[in-house]
Protein backbone atom coordinates (compact mmCIF):
# COMPACT_ATOMS: atom_id res chain seq x y z
CA UNK A 1 0.00 0.00 0.00
CA UNK A 2 2.04 3.37 -1.11
CA UNK A 3 0.06 5.50 1.78
CA UNK A 4 -2.89 5.32 4.29
CA UNK A 5 -5.41 7.74 1.74
CA UNK A 6 -4.97 4.74 -0.66
CA UNK A 7 -5.42 1.85 1.83
CA UNK A 8 -8.67 3.34 2.94
CA UNK A 9 -9.90 3.98 -0.51
CA UNK A 10 -9.31 0.49 -1.26
CA UNK A 11 -10.89 -0.42 2.08
CA UNK A 12 -13.97 1.62 0.78
CA UNK A 13 -14.18 0.04 -2.83
CA UNK A 14 -14.16 -3.48 -1.18
CA UNK A 15 -15.69 -3.54 1.50
CA UNK A 16 -18.30 -0.86 0.64
CA UNK A 17 -17.42 1.10 4.55
CA UNK A 18 -15.04 3.81 5.50
CA UNK A 19 -12.77 2.77 8.22
CA UNK A 20 -14.37 4.33 11.52
CA UNK A 21 -12.99 7.26 12.29
CA UNK A 22 -11.50 6.54 15.85
CA UNK A 23 -9.60 3.53 14.24
CA UNK A 24 -7.95 5.15 11.65
CA UNK A 25 -4.91 6.85 13.18
CA UNK A 26 -3.98 3.27 14.39
CA UNK A 27 -4.07 1.95 10.82
CA UNK A 28 -2.10 4.80 9.49
CA UNK A 29 0.79 4.05 12.19
CA UNK A 30 0.54 0.88 11.23
CA UNK A 31 1.06 1.36 7.41
CA UNK A 32 3.44 3.91 8.35
CA UNK A 33 5.38 1.71 10.28
CA UNK A 34 5.14 -0.86 7.12
CA UNK A 35 6.62 1.16 5.09
CA UNK A 36 9.61 2.10 7.12
CA UNK A 37 10.76 -1.71 7.42
CA UNK A 38 10.00 -2.61 3.93
CA UNK A 39 12.16 0.35 3.14
CA UNK A 40 14.92 -0.52 5.38
CA UNK A 41 14.63 -3.94 4.35
CA UNK A 42 14.92 -3.02 -0.13
CA UNK A 43 17.92 -1.07 1.64
CA UNK A 44 19.85 -3.92 3.20
CA UNK A 45 18.82 -6.38 -0.38
CA UNK A 46 20.30 -3.81 -2.46
CA UNK A 47 23.60 -2.95 -0.49
CA UNK A 48 23.82 -7.34 -0.47
CA UNK A 49 23.63 -7.56 -3.97
CA UNK A 50 25.99 -5.34 -4.40
CA UNK A 51 28.48 -6.85 -2.22
CA UNK A 52 27.51 -10.19 -4.04
CA UNK A 53 28.04 -8.78 -7.46
CA UNK A 54 31.85 -7.10 -6.23
CA UNK A 55 32.75 -11.09 -5.07
CA UNK A 56 31.57 -12.35 -8.12
CA UNK A 57 33.61 -9.48 -10.35
CA UNK A 58 36.51 -10.22 -8.72
CA UNK A 59 36.07 -14.03 -8.80
CA UNK A 60 36.33 -13.56 -12.56
CA UNK A 61 38.53 -11.30 -12.27
CA UNK A 62 36.59 -8.54 -14.61
CA UNK A 63 37.80 -5.70 -15.88
CA UNK A 64 35.89 -2.04 -15.28
CA UNK A 65 34.71 -2.50 -18.86
CA UNK A 66 33.55 -6.09 -18.58
CA UNK A 67 31.44 -5.04 -15.43
CA UNK A 68 30.36 -1.69 -17.14
CA UNK A 69 28.88 -4.12 -20.04
CA UNK A 70 27.56 -6.81 -17.66
CA UNK A 71 25.81 -3.89 -15.57
CA UNK A 72 24.22 -2.08 -18.40
CA UNK A 73 23.06 -5.21 -19.52
CA UNK A 74 20.91 -5.53 -16.35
Amino acid sequence: MPDFAAFRAEVKKVFKADIPLADRSDWEDWINRDRAEIARLTAEIAQAEAQIDSIVYDLFDLTEDEIALLESAV
